[in-house]
C-alpha cells in the first residue's frame, strides 16, 4: 500500500515537472544586460601619471569649470589564482595603472578585458615603495607618503564598466606606437628592462622572452604562505624578480625548467623592477631550444617561436642567391653546393628538401667561425650535413631566420667537423693581486642607496687582498647598483677567449641573481652579463674559483671586464673578488 502511494506521488510530482519544463519552454530567454558607462574618457592614462609623478595627491578637478578627471582601461590583472593581492589593473593604449583595493575574487566582477571607466577626481595618486598606484593614505615609509588600500565601495563609486569583457590579448612591441587603443595587449620586452619612462612601464603586462628560472627543476614557487621572490634570468645574467604568493593555489608546484616566456604585471619596489605573475598560463618555459632538446625548423618556423633564442637543429641544403634582398620562391635560392654567396645558408628538417618555404635563413656573421666553416662556397661539402646552431629565431630577407648567431666555436656544432687549435690559450690579462696593496680598477656607480657614498673598494684581510662591495648600512639594505671595471683588455688577435676569477661571499640573499660579470667594449657604456658556472659555499668567507666564463663574442675587440654589483632595499651581499684572469688564443 504504501508502495503503491509513493508511485502515485511520484507521478504527480513527475506530471507537474512536465508541466513546469513545459511552461519553461514557452518563456522567453532574458536578454543579456550590457553595462553602459555614463561618464566618458577626457583624459589618457599616461597624461594622469606624468601629471602628478613623483607627487601623492588627492585629485582634484580636471578644469575649472568643474569638469573631473576621467579615464578608462581593460583589465589585464586577475587574481583568480590568489597571486595578485588586492589589486586591479587597467590598461589604455598609453600606459596601465594599478588600484589598490581592498577586496578579494575581484576577478568576478571585473574579468579579464572588461572596459571599465573612472571618474579619479576624488581619488589619491601616489605611491607605494616606488609604484605609482590609486589608493588610500596609509603610513609613510622613509618619510615619504605611501598608498594603501581604497575600500572597495569607495572604488565602485568611482568606477563603471562599459561593455563587455574583450579577453584576447593582442602581443605588441615595446614601441607605443603599436599599442591599440580597442583591445588589452601584451608587450613583449626582454630582460634588463629600461628606466627611464616610469610612468609609461610601471603596471603594464609584459611578456620577458628568453628567460629562465633560478632554481628550475629544484624550487617550488612559494612556500606555504610565505611571499618570496624568485629570479628570472637570460643567458647574459641579467636578472628581474618575481613576487610568488604561497597563498597562490600552485605555490606548492616545482618552477619549470627550461627557456622560454612569461607573461605578468610589470610592478615596481624601490628603484627595481619586479613581475607578478596572474596564474600558471603565464609560465611559458620548457627546454626546447637548448643545446640538447634544439628546435626542429617546422617548430622555428611556428609563431609562437619569433624572438625566442636558442639551439636549432636541420640539414644544409643551400643558400641565398647574389643579389637577393627577400626570399618569396625557389628562384630566389640555390639548392646544392653551388653557392654565390659566403653570407647565409639555408637548413631544413630533410636533407633532399627542394622547398623555401620548408627552410630556416641562418645569417653567418661576417669574421665568425660559423661562416668560415659551415658557408656552401668556401666548403661545398658540406651540404646536406646536419648543424645545430645558436641564435635568434626572426625574420631576414622576408623569410624565417636565425639571427644574432654568435658564431663561436662553442655556439655550433657541424657534422664531420674537428678543429683542432693551432694554439694554446695563454693569459692575456692577470689582475687583482691578492698580494697587491692596490689595484687599477675603476669603480662607476649607477645608483646608490641612501647613506651609501660607495660600494665597492679595495681591502685587505690578514695580508690577503681583495674587491670588495657592499650596500649595507645603519643597520639596513640599501638599493645600489655598481660596477668595478678593469683596465682594457686587448683580445684583436685572439678567435677565443674566457675568464675566471676568485670570490667568496658569506650572506647570501639574492647575490647569485642580481651581482654578476659583466664585459663591455672599449668606449661603449652598454654591458653585457655573463652567468658565472660557480658560487662560493655561504655562511663562510672561503673564496671559491668562478670557473671559466665564455667571452669568445667579444674576441677580436678591446674590452673591459667588469663585476655589477646590485642589491635592494629588503636584501644587500657582501662580495668579495680577486685573482681576475683572462685567457685567450
Amino acid at each position: 500500500m504504501k508502495t503503491h502511494n509513493i508511485l502515485i506521488l511520484g507521478a504527480g510530482i513527475l506530471a507537474m515537472a512536465t508541466g513546469l519544463w513545459s511552461c519553461q519552454a514557452d518563456m522567453d530567454t532574458p536578454e543579456l544586460v550590457v553595462p553602459q558607462a555614463t561618464i566618458k574618457a577626457n583624459t589618457t592614462i599616461l597624461e594622469l601619471k606624468e601629471a602628478y609623478q613623483g607627487r601623492t595627491v588627492l585629485l582634484g578637478d580636471k578644469d575649472a569649470d568643474g569638469t573631473h578627471y576621467i579615464i578608462h582601461g581593460r583589465v589585464v590583472s586577475s587574481d583568480a589564482t590568489g597571486n595578485i593581492y588586492k589589486s586591479l589593473v587597467i590598461q589604455d593604449e598609453t600606459a596601465a595603472l594599478t588600484f589598490s583595493i581592498n577586496q578579494g575574487s575581484m576577478y568576478t566582477e571585473y574579468r579579464l578585458g572588461q572596459d571599465v571607466v573612472v571618474d579619479m577626481t576624488g581619488l589619491y595618486l601616489g605611491y607605494y615603495r616606488g609604484l605609482q598606484q590609486v589608493g588610500s593614505p596609509g603610513d609613510p615609509y622613509d618619510g615619504e607618503p605611501q598608498l594603501g588600500f581604497m575600500a572597495y565601495n569607495y572604488w565602485q563609486q568611482h568606477a563603471q564598466k562599459n561593455g563587455m569583457p574583450v579577453p584576447d590579448t593582442e602581443l605588441v612591441s615595446n614601441d607605443p606606437a603599436t599599442w591599440p587603443s580597442e583591445t588589452p595587449y601584451c608587450i613583449v620586452e626582454r630582460i634588463p628592462i629600461s628606466q627611464g619612462n616610469l610612468p609609461l612601464m610601471q603596471s603594464q603586462l609584459v611578456e620577458l622572452r628568453d628567460v629562465h628560472f633560478v632554481g628550475g627543476g629544484e624550487l617550488t614557487y612559494a612556500p606555504y604562505q610565505e611571499t618570496v621572490s624568485r629570479y628570472l634570468k637570460n643567458e647574459a645574467g641579467d636578472s628581474i624578480a618575481v613576487r610568488m604568493s604561497g597563498y597562490s593555489n600552485f605555490y606548492n608546484q616545482t618552477l619549470p625548467k627550461g627557456t622560454g616566456s612569461v607573461r605578468g604585471i610589470l610592478g615596481y619596489y624601490g628603484d627595481s623592477w619586479q613581475l607578478t605573475i596572474r596564474g600558471l598560463d603565464d609560465v611559458m618555459i620548457d627546454d626546447l631550444g637548448s643545446k640538447d632538446k634544439p628546435f626542429t625548423i617546422a617548430q622555428a618556423q611556428d609563431p609562437s617561436s619569433q624572438h625566442r633564442t636558442g639551439w636549432v637543429s636541420g640539414y644544409i641544403v643551400g643558400s641565398v642567391k647574389a643579389g637577393v634582398n627577400n626570399v618569396t620562391s625557389n628562384s630566389d635560392v640555390i639548392f646544392g653546393a653551388d653557392a654565390e654567396m659566403d653570407n647565409t645558408i639555408l637548413i631544413a628538417d630533410a636533407a633532399d628538401c627542394t622547398d623555401w618555404s620548408k627552410c630556416l635563413l641562418v645569417e653567418l656573421p661576417q669574421g665568425s667561425m660559423l661562416r668560415q666553416y659551415a658557408n656552401l662556397a668556401d666548403n661545398p661539402e658540406v651540404y646536406k650535413k646536419r648543424i645545430n646552431v645558436l641564435g635568434e629565431i626572426s625574420t631576414a630577407m622576408a623569410m624565417t631566420a636565425l639571427t644574432d648567431c654568435p658564431g663561436t666555436m662553442t655556439d655550433f656544432e657541424l657534422e664531420g667537423l674537428e678543429v683542432k687549435p693551432e694554439k694554446e690559450f695563454s693569459q692575456i690579462y692577470s689582475g687583482l693581486d691578492p698580494a697587491a696593496t692596490s689595484c687599477d680598477w675603476t669603480f662607476e656607480n649607477v645608483s646608490l642607496g641612501q647613506g651609501i657614498s660607495g660600494v665597492w673598494s679595495w681591502r685587505e684581510f690578514n695580508g690577503n687582498h681583495y674587491l670588495y662591495a657592499n650596500s649595507f648600512t645603519g643597520g639596513s639594505a640599501r638599493a645600489s647598483k655598481a660596477y668595478a671595471v678593469s683596465p682594457v683588455i686587448d683580445l684583436t688577435d685572439m678567435t677565443e677567449a674566457k675568464v675566471s676569477f676568485s670570490h667568496a661571499a658569506k650572506y647570501q640573499n639574492n647575490i647569485k641573481e642580481m651581482c654578476a660579470l659583466a664585459v663591455r667594449e672599449e668606449g661603449s657604456d652598454t654591458w653585457e652579463q655573463f652567468a658565472i658556472p660557480t658560487w662560493p659555499t655561504a655562511d663562510s668567507w672561503t673564496f671559491t674559483s668562478s670557473g671559466d666564463i665564455n667571452i669568445s663574442k667579444y674576441a677580436g675587440k678591446k674590452v673591459q671586464i667588469g663585476f655589477k654589483y646590485e642589491s635592494t632595499d629588503s636584501a644587500a651581499d657582501a662580495w668579495e673578488v680577486n685573482s681576475v684572469s683572462v685567457m685567450a688564443r
